[in-house]
């Protein structure tokens, strides 16, 4: 079972972002890495919390009582 002290620090912002509604290539030009970075990272964030999707990982964060900031998505 994950526990929030499993999840990195760049992993927490990653998927802050993604739970804001970024796709990763928005997110990738937010932190300054590479998409494929990006990726590489919501892999084992995935992998970790036992999610396939953004939206699982949304409910993961939910039922951890996480709060996730609210960021305007860009146009």
């Amino acid at each position: 079972m994950t526990i929030l002290s499993d999840i990195t620090a760049c992993e927490m912002e990653i998927l802050h972002w993604v739970l804001a509604g970024y796709t990763n290539k928005a997110i990738a030009a937010e932190v300054f890495i590479s998409e494929k970075t990006v990726e590489f990272h919501l892999d084992h964030i995935y992998t970790k919390i036992g999610a396939r999707t953004r939206r699982m990982a949304g409910i993961w964060v939910m039922h951890h009582g996480l709060e996730i900031e609210t960021r305007e998505i860009p146009s």
